[in-house]
């Protein structure tokens, strides 16, 4: 048998459970406003990049000053200056300069290395060592092989 008191709490559990709303899934709108604050962030951060650019790019382009070209700009070809008919001597200049000694022509081949030559090896030490003391041997040197000869100036290695 049950009271009263249990009749009276079971009645008013069952009235308010048929009263409350029935609670929809939660997980979908969640996972959608998370994907639509992921697109929105990503967004947002590209139009900054975008805009940290186009802001820049004109301030770096007028910090390069007037007398050095634009880093993109092709170069113009080179015009010829007028010269003037005669050289003007300067008053300064009192001395002419040395001439300068001709170059080699492109066609002669440059003259061969000489081949190193071994240094002298001491056959002992002067003085003898203490007894118990190895002996310091000293190294010897080779000559390395040098090509006896050169590909001219210009041309590429036979190798």
């Amino acid at each position: 048998m049950t009271s009263p008191l249990e009749d009276l709490i079971r009645t008013t559990l069952t009235d308010l459970a048929e009263e409350a709303p029935t609670v929809q899934d939660q997980l979908p709108p969640a996972e959608r406003r998370a994907r639509t604050r992921r697109r929105a962030t990503v967004a947002m951060g590209a139009v900054g990049t975008l805009a940290a650019v186009l802001i820049t790019a004109p301030l770096a382009i007028a910090q390069t000053g007037p007398d050095t070209p634009r880093p993109a700009a092709p170069t113009a070809p080179p015009t010829p200056s007028p010269r003037p008919a005669e050289p003007t001597p300067s008053p300064r200049l009192t001395e002419t300069p040395a001439p300068r000694p001709p170059l080699p022509a492109p066609s002669t081949p440059p003259t061969p290395r000489p081949a190193a030559t071994p240094s002298p090896v001491a056959s002992g030490p002067a003085t003898p060592p203490a007894p118990g003391r190895p002996v310091p041997v000293r190294p010897t040197a080779t000559p390395s092989p040098v090509d006896s000869q050169l590909p001219p100036p210009g041309r590429p290695s036979p190798r």
